[in-house]
């Protein structure tokens, strides 16, 4: 094959750009292109431009705005049957200013039909929310819950190597993925105080030769696969190279839960999520960030959790063309910060959410967000392409 392309290519070239005295015209040179030559280059060559765009409005007591203003390109190329590549640019307003993020970029390899191996920046498999739900057009509620952004209770995406897979087991599946990665970076305080002993997963450049070792085993025991258990870990020694947290050891933890089932007695989809994440980080000093001297030192429990729960119901059985286009979601989300941290207290949030879908792909989504002195009314529109 790859001698039949060496000499098409080879042939193409020599004929454009020598002077021979037969002349060949462009619509002959054309034909030999794409009849020779492109068939043997891009027979297994699949190239799809896909992502998602939204546009957002929030309207609190202290804090009405026009927000949310996002475009996320995602790059999808097959070159072969056997490799994968797969890239998201993340494109949104901070203020005045445009931002450009590298969301993931990673290329797989399909070993067999139950293994793949995968390097590059690829979402955390590390419980359900990151590597599955949380794209605007996916995600049932304008806002994701606390605890997957900056607050620091689980990763969102890890730079390094995995490999995952599937495997039946009867009428029962199991899913899994295995990783090793850069992992975490511990803070604390000296540029944001405090949020000392918080983790963040930021970490291109890596501050340790230490790895960080993770995965998810899910199962799926029914036949119809309408219910999916998990577990997740995370093992990882975030501090610093040469610093005295250098060897402080973290442990990371998360359970979750998809059920998703038309019900001929609601007459609609049912569709249940939920996670549960547990970061526990062994006990350090950290400069008190309420002694300007820089003198005094705290120390505290540093164990801290999120969860979320959400359900949805969509009636897809309805008569009514309106009705099978409308969603009800509700989600309760907590954030449980450690015992005697300088952390802000902990969050309740009750999230109530209306959803018309234009599409299988577009929707326009109202909720109403229920916090502790945050209360707001929130609209999105959602458009994946």
């Amino acid at each position: 094959m790859k001698k039949k392309i060496f000499i098409s290519i080879a042939a193409v070239l020599l004929l454009s750009a020598t002077g021979f005295s037969q002349q060949y015209n462009q619509d002959y040179l054309d034909s030999l292109i794409q009849n020779k030559v492109q068939p043997l280059i891009s027979r297994n060559s699949k190239f799809v431009l896909t992502g998602y765009t939204t546009a957002g409005a929030k309207f609190a007591k202290d804090d009405t705005k026009f927000n949310g203003f996002s475009l996320n390109p995602i790059l999808l190329w097959k070159p072969s049957e056997k490799i994968f590549v797969e890239a998201e640019l993340e494109t949104e307003l901070e203020g005045n200013e445009t931002v450009i993020n590298l969301e993931y970029a990673n290329v797989s390899y399909f070993l067999n039909k139950y293994i793949t191996f995968r390097a590059g920046k690829f979402l955390s498999p590390y419980g359900i929310f990151q590597d599955r739900l949380h794209p605007a057009w996916i995600n049932k509620l304008p806002t994701a819950p606390p605890g997957y952004g900056h607050d620091g209770v689980g990763p969102s995406a890890e730079l390094g190597f995995d490999v995952r897979g599937g495997i039946p087991l009867g009428s029962a599946k199991m899913n899994y993925s295995i990783y090793v990665s850069n992992g975490p970076v511990l803070n604390t305080g000296a540029d944001e105080p405090g949020e000392e002993g918080m983790l963040s997963y930021e970490n291109a450049d890596d501050n340790n030769n230490n790895k960080t070792f993770g995965g998810r085993i899910g199962l799926l025991p029914f036949s119809n696969s309408s219910l999916e258990v998990g577990g997740s870990w995370q093992l990882a020694k975030p501090g610093d190279k040469g610093s005295v947290y250098e060897n402080l050891k973290t442990q990371q933890y998360a359970l979750d839960l998809t059920y998703v089932k038309q019900l001929d007695f609601i007459k609609g989809l049912f569709d249940v999520k939920a996670q549960w994440n547990w970061v526990n980080v062994d006990k350090a000093d950290y400069k008190d960030p309420d002694d300007p001297t820089g003198t005094t030192t705290y120390t505290f429990d540093n164990k801290r959790n999120s969860v979320f729960a959400q359900a949805a119901y969509r009636p897809s059985m309805s008569p009514n063309k309106f009705l099978k286009k409308t969603e009800l979601v509700f989600r309760y989300a907590g954030l449980n910060p450690p015992s005697g941290s300088k952390e802000p207290d902990k969050i309740k949030q009750y999230t109530y959410g209306f959803n018309y879908w234009i599409n299988w792909r577009t929707a326009v989504k109202l909720a109403y967000q229920r916090q502790e002195n945050n209360n707001a009314f929130l609209v999105q529109f959602a458009v994946g392409f």
